[in-house]
């Protein structure tokens, strides 16, 4: 099931949509946060955008188009489906996979994808296919997830540059700890991964293979470590306004977080002092107060474990959640003096409410996670399109 997007072919506005809960998209906060990170780079440095997992939950298309319109050189996704529906819809820009595949090459190659080789397995999936891509080679420098140690990589590189299925385009890296308080410190993880990538392509350098795009730079590297951003840098999660970490938060004040999600109250009460709230009685209204239902559950992405511990934007005001969060709905106090009525929207998620980072944080996870968790019920909507 495909998130409902506002505008796209079979997302268009319903009539129920009205009840839904709704993630406001602000474009113009998108623009403003690929102007911060391109006036981090040097002229002449490209910038990829991550837009994988639907742009980490704000919605591919729209997102992609409104990159693409406002400057950015080429998409990252992570599958085959997220890299042909941005060549389906027309978007402009180079598309790189930023995983390995093994099946539909020859559609991708066809759609003028570039592919990763991390293996010389994958390589030899190119050659099967009988399609000659586009190819760029994840090197492990340190994160430890996908591709060889640097020297193996050197033959990898030298295997795919002389392959009749692989034109060399690319190299690149991914760091792991650049949005740790340490990453510009000298002999830290973060350094000795931008030294070891370096020295790899001085090595390519001397080979006569130093391919036409270098990369390292996630989110973090574009903002503090410029000498990760050769020809190109692949911001993801600070294009959509949040820091990667609490330590780039005070250091990159200027970000705007992009999303705001409100949703609708369905049910308003009066209750009396010692009421429970909820799954299994763990809230008790202290005093007489009022209780709002609000359409919005862990179905939707809200975290259960926020259950009594995070506040909705009411009319100006936080309000607590209180009670354990459900599936399809929560539960806010008012207050003894509060008043709401059916179909009000109540911000959950920024605005009113705490941004999207800090209620990550309060739910023990991160902001990457509770983004790509908004789920396909949420009706995502564009201002400043």
């Amino acid at each position: 099931m495909t998130t409902p997007h506002e505008g796209e072919p079979n997302g268009r506005a319903r009539p129920w949509d009205a009840d839904a809960p709704h993630a406001h998209v602000d474009l113009a906060a998108l623009r403003h946060n690929l102007a911060l990170l391109r006036g981090r780079t040097a002229a002449g440095v490209r910038l990829l955008a991550a837009v994988k997992a639907d742009a980490y939950g704000h919605g591919l298309l729209p997102v992609a188009r409104a990159l693409a319109a406002a400057g950015a050189d080429a998409f990252g996704v992570a599958t085959a489906a997220e890299a042909l529906a941005l060549r389906d819809a027309g978007v402009p820009g180079e598309v790189l996979m930023f995983g390995p595949v093994r099946a539909g090459i020859a559609e991708l190659v066809a759609a003028d994808v570039a592919l990763t080789v991390a293996l010389p397995a994958d390589l030899e999936a190119i050659a099967a296919a009988g399609a000659r891509a586009r190819v760029h080679v994840k090197v492990d420098t340190g994160m430890g997830r996908l591709g060889l140690a640097p020297a193996e990589a050197r033959s990898l590189i030298a295997a795919v540059a002389r392959s009749p299925f692989a034109d060399l385009e690319g190299v690149w890296t991914h760091l792991a700890s650049a949005d740790e308080p340490d990453a510009t410190e000298p002999g830290s993880a973060t350094d000795r991964q931008v030294a070891a990538f370096a020295d790899l392509l001085a090595r390519l350098e001397r080979d006569g293979l130093r391919p036409r795009w270098a990369h390292a730079a996630n989110s973090a590297g574009t903002l503090v470590r410029p000498d990760a951003h050769h020809d190109l840098v692949r911001p993801g999660i600070a294009l959509y306004g949040q820091p990667p970490s609490a330590w780039l938060a005070q250091r990159v004040p200027a970000l705007r977080p992009i999303l705001r999600v409100d949703a609708p109250v369905t049910f308003v009460k009066r209750v009396a002092a010692g009421t429970a709230i909820s799954y299994g009685g763990t809230w008790r209204a202290r005093a007489d107060t009022v209780i709002a239902t609000v359409r919005l559950g862990y179905a939707d992405g809200y975290p259960r474990s926020l259950s009594s511990r995070s506040a909705a934007g009411h009319r100006g005001r936080r309000v607590p959640v209180v009670g354990r969060v459900c599936m399809d709905q929560l539960m806010l106090d008012l207050g003894p003096d509060g008043d709401a009525e059916p179909g009000e929207r109540v911000d959950l998620i920024g605005g009113d409410a705490p941004t999207a980072f800090d209620l990550a944080a309060d739910a023990g996870s991160f902001v990457y996670e509770l983004l790509t968790r908004i789920g396909p019920r949420v009706v995502r909507r564009y201002p400043g399109a």
